[in-house]
């Protein structure tokens, strides 16, 4: 049998509670959580918009409040409940009473179109749903493809009292409020219940829920210091701009401030004006960022206008990042650190990290101390310094897939191993990079050709605002060739390429120019949306086309 070459963190394991994730991010009396102390007062949650602040004290009492009026409707620990909504206040309340109550959260894009937030609906049996004002004329379409009915008292919206629509028959979230409870314990065996079911992003396929349990999330946070950007109570401010619906703006934004007694300041959404003058308001010195982003304020003409001194530090993550894009940020912002990281829904979420101070520029970091790590080709072990896709094992492994033992089985292995289906390259110093997703890999002529790689390049291009590369098989050469989509004019861009590149790797399916790239909230190029264009396009051009799988 194959020796298994298997990799660790330079760090020492952390002790790993097995408690509530509530009351290890909210230590009461007596808790055995590590987590320091901080004084009730302090802001946890500020509006991005308005100013309006939320105190750790204040999201306490409220979590508790929520629980006992969940439980005077029904709602029993274990029972799901669906929040959907942009970020505010009113929905980390709603996380953290939930969490209070013991019942599963699953947050939903606010991005969902009806189709889209009724299948999470009901495939996590989600019985109460919170969802912004915003959202009600699509919750009104998706209602009627609900299989279960909710009556009003289990829709409750995320809006201040004062805020709510006139005439809504559904009541706020402060109005749901009953008697506080205490909050129900996972310790010892129960930690390893669920807490949270994110939906993966979807990019091929239906959503899938990933449970991630209370041991999950408490082993990530036991696993981040010495790993990750230090964040100082009292000194720090976070501008949290990714959605709280994705694992990523969840852990980092929602929770992982907290931990630390730092205020999270909530924008709804990216918008480039709100997000500069917030960073002026309100002194932001951290923030969390995925590379679409990054771009927007490269080709920014309105960042000079503000005074972003202040922000000095930030992570960029959930999608690949070039080593060139990342020099260029820092070129224009050298004032402002930009470590990355890696990692998923499924491994709650955070795998390898960076801090500002130790980065290696165009990795994702180093493994964190609560993983094991293998590179693996066709079940073999690749050699040290060559690529190989990442399985993990360890402690923040999600426990499954929900109703979906078949994904399950093929993405976890007897012996604990998932398979992210990214593919990586490990230094000898243990810097990890992302080089390509193992189903994304283009195959010419038996040679591979990582879009990645590729996508890295033509950014370097001076006329390259973005781009993806997906493959398209063409019958009369039995291959697939691999076109690129942009979203600047480029006419010289293919022949520009091809004197950078080996012969196998030329874009021979053609240049074709698009306002933009189509992409996830995460940032992940979403290539089934580009392979199904490129096919349309190659049948109307009368060539024998197949969009690779």
């Amino acid at each position: 049998m194959p020796t298994e070459t298997i990799y660790t963190s330079d760090l020492p394991a952390p002790q790993l509670p097995r408690t509530s994730f509530f009351d290890y991010i909210l230590p009461g009396a007596g808790s055995a959580s590590p987590l320091a102390r901080y004084d009730p007062s302090l802001p946890a949650y500020v509006d991005g918009l308005t100013g309006r602040t939320a105190t750790r004290g204040a999201v306490h009492d409220g979590a508790l409040r929520l629980a006992g009026g969940l439980r005077r409707l029904g709602v029993r620990r274990g029972d799901a409940a669906c929040v959907w909504g942009p970020n505010s206040i009113e929905w980390a309340q709603a996380a953290f009473g939930l969490l209070a109550a013991g019942v599963v959260l699953t947050p939903a894009n606010a991005a969902y179109e009806p189709h889209e937030i009724a299948h999470q609906i009901n495939d996590s049996s989600a019985s109460i749903l919170f969802v912004d004002p915003a959202l009600l004329p699509k919750l009104e379409a998706a209602r009627k493809l609900f299989k279960r009915d909710f009556d009003a008292s289990r829709i409750i919206l995320l809006s201040q009292t004062e805020a709510k629509p006139k005439g809504t028959k559904f009541k706020s979230i402060y109005e749901a409020y009953g008697a506080p409870i205490a909050a129900e314990r996972f310790d010892g065996d129960d930690a390893h219940s669920v807490a949270v079911m994110c939906y993966s992003s979807g990019t091929t396929g239906l959503p899938k829920g990933v449970e991630t349990t209370h041991y999950n999330l408490t082993s990530q946070f036991q696993g981040l210091p010495g790993t990750y950007t230090p964040l100082v109570s009292g000194q720090d401010s976070l501008l949290g701009i990714l959605p709280l619906s994705h694992v990523y703006g969840f852990v980092f934004i929602l929770f992982q401030p907290f931990s630390v007694g730092v205020p999270a300041v909530l924008l709804p959404r990216f918008a480039e004006l709100e997000v500069l003058q917030a960073i002026e308001r309100f002194k932001i010195t951290y923030t969390l960022l995925v590379p679409p982003i990054i771009i927007v304020l490269l080709n920014s003409t309105n960042v000079d206008k503000y005074d972003l001194s202040s922000l000095t530090k930030l992570t960029c993550a959930a999608a690949p990042l070039s080593a060139e894009l990342g020099l260029a940020f820092e070129r224009k912002f050298p004032n402002i650190k930009m470590p990355e990281g890696y990692g998923m829904t499924e491994a709650s979420p955070a795998i390898t990290t960076s801090s500002p101070e130790s980065h290696v520029r165009g990795s994702v970091g180093k493994l964190l101390p609560v993983w094991e790590a293998r590179l693996v080709n066709d079940g073999v072990d690749a050699p040290p310094g060559e690529r190989g896709e990442l399985w993990v094992r360890g402690p923040c492994v999600m426990k499954r897939y929900h109703n979906n033992p078949a994904a399950t089985t093929s993405s976890i292995t007897p012996d604990g191993w998932f398979k992210t289906g990214d593919v990586l390259t490990r230094s000898e110093d243990g810097w990890y990079r992302v080089v390509d997703r193992v189903k994304e890999l283009i195959k010419y002529k038996g040679f591979q050709v990582p879009p990645a790689e590729l996508e890295g390049l033509l950014l370097e291009h001076p006329k390259v605002a973005d781009s993806g590369v997906v493959g398209v098989h063409d019958e009369s050469q039995a291959t697939e060739l691999p076109p690129a989509e942009h979203a600047s004019l480029v006419s010289e861009v293919a022949e520009w390429v091809a004197q950078r590149v080996a012969g196998h790797k030329k874009l021979r399916g053609g240049v074709v120019v698009v306002d933009v790239i189509p992409k996830s909230p995460s940032g992940k190029i979403l290539r089934k949306d580009l392979r199904k264009r490129a096919e349309e396009e190659w049948k109307a051009s009368g060539v024998q086309a197949k969009a690779k799988l």
